[in-house]
């Protein structure tokens, strides 16, 4: 009854999760599970009985959510601080104008995924007798309700951005604020602060300013509901957000124009959707919705970005960039290595343009998936930072996050600056220090991170632990990787990668030839190359070590096959060392 349980002395464990799988046989979730390590061995980690939490059986929805929040010490419950005074915040609302650009008017409307509930961004589009057109970006105004230094601020600077897990949302604002009056809902009178940018023909920028607004959503859109549109399936939508989405495809397919004329990169991945039922399981899986509708969202939101930033640079203030810098020379000496072994032709300065070509080449054939991951590998991180190092990736020279001050804090960091732009009182003497920008910029950078890594794992295990059923069940794969002892192949469908060890590719001494990026047989000359279609079955799944063995439905080498012995030139070589020129 103490809730502690004690391994049997002399148990020997390969894996250390097998003690906490024993010990929540006998517990009960919350309790604590005392176990002693006696030493390591090389067969195993030898233990009688470290303090750990009994989360709950391993494999249930609750239990892997709960999991990933300890494992990737993500932020739970808010404070009572923020939650009085978010509820105040709640209390006082009134939706008048006072001071505030009146817009309800205008016909506005907001494009999100099915699931999303915090609607951070409007758009609005105006047709100009000049011929020039004026975008509306109508952007949450979150610095309203959340002063700087406020019990609100103070956690959603620790929380830096919210955490987007399978079926769970942890917030970096209460859902108070988050889902209810900081979301531009349909029909609801909201602040926001509004960036208008007017476009010539071509859609190059003539102008933009930024003010305070009230506004009111007339349509809440998914990107498919708003694709179909497009697509001329209108049934419940009025005539003016019809006309607005045209016009809204029109623009944005001219600065999409306009900006891969200047370098901006669009890789071709696309993310995973899981199907999760009621039980919290994973059932199936899909490739994220992918019309252009959220080519049109992405293209404005980057065009707001640039205008926010385009604006306190002008000022000459220091402001929490988004920054990409530009790939390490060697990553792209990598890159360019293994892409001419994939048999494509590339200049020997590869920029921008370059890989432009390089995706356009590659698009449609099987080496679009591995060239396009190639290159991800190959770029670093965007991070947050006031240093003026421009955005990689955008090929922009001012950028920052401004689109979602909801979900992200280096937004809100954004929007207290633009409101002492709009007021006339932005200065140097106004703004945050650079050193405390550098610092925040590093803690909300690592948040993100944290974020991005815990919603990876778990995706992974819940996907393993469907996979876990199906075992022999066949999967359309792509070779994502070689190495020494195997390879790795990805699957599109599932967003998971695999790996097939050597001696299940068929009788064969398998070898890497790193310098060539290819596996290759000894004896039958049969290889396997970066980019190539693989169909495989599945071995087994482990899921503590989040591990997928796969082996091809047909041996590359069957049984008995008979092949003529490679010559010595055929043959991969032996690595010799080389002698020391030293004396």
């Amino acid at each position: 009854g103490s809730g502690y349980f004690v391994i049997p002395d002399g148990k020997s464990f390969t894996e250390p999760i097998a003690i906490a799988d024993i010990a929540a046989k006998n517990a009960q979730p919350n309790d604590k599970v005392v176990v002693e390590i006696i030493r390591y061995a090389s067969d195993g980690i030898y233990a009688q009985g470290v303090i750990t939490e009994v989360l709950g059986k391993t494999g249930r929805y609750d239990t892997e959510i709960r999991a990933a929040i300890v494992q990737f010490h993500l932020p739970e419950e808010f404070s009572s601080g923020s939650q009085h005074q978010a509820s105040k915040v709640v209390a006082e609302f009134s939706p008048a104008p006072a001071g505030r650009q009146n817009l309800c008017s205008e016909t506005i409307i907001t494009i999100d995924p099915p699931d999303a509930k915090d609607f951070d961004d409007a758009i609005s589009l105006t047709k100009n007798a000049d011929g020039t057109f004026t975008l509306g970006v109508h952007i949450a105004d979150v610095a309203t309700f959340i002063k700087a230094d406020s019990p609100l601020d103070l956690e959603a600077k620790d929380r830096g951005n919210s955490a987007y897990l399978p079926g769970k949302v942890i917030p970096m604002l209460p859902e108070v604020l988050s889902n209810g009056i900081c979301s531009l809902q349909p029909g609801q009178k909201r602040f926001a602060k509004t960036a208008c940018i007017t476009y010539d023909s071509d859609a190059n920028v003539l102008s933009c300013s930024f003010a305070n607004s009230i506004i009111s959503s007339a349509a809440r859109l998914t990107y498919i509901q708003a694709d179909k549109a497009l697509k001329g399936k209108t049934a419940g939508l009025s005539h003016q957000v019809v006309q607005l989405l045209k016009d809204m495809e029109q623009l944005a397919k001219k600065i999409e124009a306009r900006r891969k004329k200047n370098g901006m990169l669009q890789l071709g991945l696309r993310e995973t959707e899981l199907i999760i039922d009621k039980a919290g399981q994973v059932t199936d899986a899909v490739q994220a919705e992918n019309g252009y509708p959220h080519t049109i969202i992405e293209m404005f939101m980057v065009e707001a970005n640039e205008a926010a930033a385009a604006t306190l640079d002008k000022a000459a203030v220091s402001f929490m960039r988004r920054i990409h810098p530009d790939p390490e020379s060697l990553s792209i000496k990598k890159l360019a290595r293994i892409i001419k072994i994939c048999g494509y032709d590339i200049p020997k300065t590869l920029d921008r343009f370059a890989i432009q070509n390089l995706l356009a080449a590659v698009k449609g054939t099987p080496a679009e998936f591995a060239v396009n991951i190639y290159i991800l590998r190959s770029l670093q991180r965007a991070e947050y930072s006031p240093l003026n190092i421009g955005h990689f990736a955008l090929a922009s020279k001012h950028y920052c996050h401004f689109t979602s001050p909801i979900r992200r804090y280096a937004d809100l960091l954004v929007h207290r600056l633009l409101q002492l732009h709009i007021e006339d009182r932005l200065s140097s003497s106004a703004v945050p220090d650079r050193s405390e920008l550098i610092e925040i910029g590093k803690h909300i950078t690592f948040t993100e991170q944290r974020a991005e890594k815990a919603e990876d794992d778990l995706k992974t295990v819940m996907i393993l632990q469907m996979l876990k059923s199906k075992i022999g069940t066949e999967l359309e794969t792509v070779v994502s990787g070689l190495a020494g002892f195997g390879i790795f192949v990805q699957c599109q469908k599932f967003g998971i990668e695999g790996m097939i060890e050597f001696d299940q590719l068929g009788s064969d001494q398998w070898q890497f030839n790193e310098k060539a990026q290819v596996v290759i047989g000894a004896i039958s000359g049969q290889t396997v190359r970066l980019g190539q279609p693989m169909t495989v079955r599945i071995v087994s799944v482990n899921i503590p070590a989040r591990k997928l063995n796969l082996a091809p439905v047909e041996l590359l080498v069957k049984p008995g096959s008979k092949y003529k012995q490679l010559t010595k030139k055929q043959k991969p070589r032996p690595k010799r060392k080389r002698k020391s020129s030293r004396k």
